[in-house]
């Protein structure tokens, strides 16, 4: 394959007032939670519960008992544990609010594969972590979705539009002060960590892996949380390497590896009345390679007029990336349920101090017709 011989040097600012979020710098942010451990934790660990880890049985009874025993336990900080091996779970909860002294860990040691019958799943999300405050999980260990089982049956675009989505792998939901951390993500059934409703968490040395050509398997989708830090992560997988949300604020991503994927996308936003803005996202320090797309925002033709400021891509690396900027304001257009043309505004979005090599289009900015980029400048080296 033939690389550019040029580097880009390239920027792209929406006016505005000032860029207050764009020079917000990571040290002015709020540090993340380190508790202090002063004792052992009591280990809950899934086999004492009854977990058989042959990845055959279900064991969903077990891994629940193991959790509403540890999240109960009022006395000491508790660790439920999967030790190593393989276990086969149906649709799994682990909610709080617990009792037990903050933090409660989850430590996974092995590899924990989902069930491949889609009428197991009442919502989608496969294993979920609900209203819990002070959350670990870490471990070196593996959540398999078994995603080419059940890829075949990603087909809500082509059938009825109330079909339900394939779950996604893990999900947070009020999910407060917590760390996630380790873990590996093999092949979502659709998005591999979904993060909805949370704040002050952070996320970081994740391997999160799926095909390239794989349906909707974003690696990190954010919706509706404040205060979250994805870091020192490698992302390869069919969809976003990162997408973020409507009601997103205050994002930090810095130092992601992302290929394949379509890139670190904000959006698609504008679709439903009740979104709200995004505001103060700083993505630094990160390689694309191969990718569809770099960095990107997405709005459809909707119903709002949904705001996206602050946003900053800084010290960007880009090799074999299709289209390294995109500002497409019109994702949804020609479909159907297409009703209005409402603009939506982007301000504060700049991207800096970044090289794009073997670009495959002639133009690093795309997509950006008729919206409101007001002020742009691009210099090439």
């Amino acid at each position: 394959m033939a690389t550019a011989k040029a580097i880009f040097f390239f920027g792209i600012a929406l006016l505005s007032c000032s860029l207050i979020g764009a020079s917000r710098g990571l040290e002015n942010r709020r540090s993340l939670f380190l508790p202090i451990l002063n004792s052992d934790p009591k280990v809950f660990d899934v086999t004492k519960f009854g977990a058989v880890a042959d990845g055959k049985t279900d064991n969903i009874d077990a891994f629940r008992a193991a959790w509403g025993a540890a999240c109960k336990n009022s006395t000491t900080r508790a660790k439920v544990l999967i030790p190593e091996g393989t276990y086969r779970t149906a649709q799994t909860m682990f909610a709080g609010p617990c009792s037990s002294p903050k933090p409660i860990t989850v430590e996974v040691k092995g590899t924990v594969k989902a069930n491949t019958d889609p009428s197991e799943y009442v919502s989608p999300e496969w294993f979920t972590f609900q209203e819990i405050d002070a959350l670990v999980l870490t471990g070196r260990g593996v959540f398999d979705g078994q995603g080419p089982a059940m890829w075949p049956f990603n087909d809500c675009k082509h059938t009825k539009k109330d079909c339900s989505p394939l779950p996604s792998s893990l999900k947070f939901y009020k999910v407060n002060n917590s760390v996630v951390t380790g873990i590996t993500s093999l092949n979502s059934m659709q998005i591999h960590f979904h993060i909805h409703g949370c704040r002050n968490v952070s996320l970081y040395k994740l391997n999160i892996t799926a095909p390239g050509n794989s349906p909707n398997t974003d690696g990190i989708h954010i919706s509706s949380s404040d205060m979250i830090k994805v870091f020192s992560s490698v992302i390869g997988t069919g969809d976003d390497c990162i997408s973020i949300g409507h009601s997103t604020t205050n994002l930090t991503v810095y130092n992601i590896t992302c290929g394949p994927g379509h890139g670190i996308s904000i959006g698609s936003l504008g679709k439903r009345p009740e979104e709200r803005t995004v505001n103060g996202v700083t993505v630094t320090n990160c390689t694309f390679v191969n990718t569809t797309n770099g960095a990107r925002i997405k709005t459809w033709i909707g119903t709002v007029a949904a705001e996206v400021k602050n946003v900053t891509y800084e010290d960007i690396i880009m090799k074999d990336v299709q289209n390294p900027v995109v500002i497409d304001q019109t994702i949804n257009f020609g479909m159907e349920d297409q009703r209005y043309s409402f603009p939506q505004d982007k301000r504060n979005y700049s991207v800096k101090h970044s090289c794009v090599s073997a670009m495959q289009h002639s133009e690093p900015v795309r997509g950006c017709g008729g919206c409101r980029c007001r002020f742009g400048f691009f210099r090439s080296t």
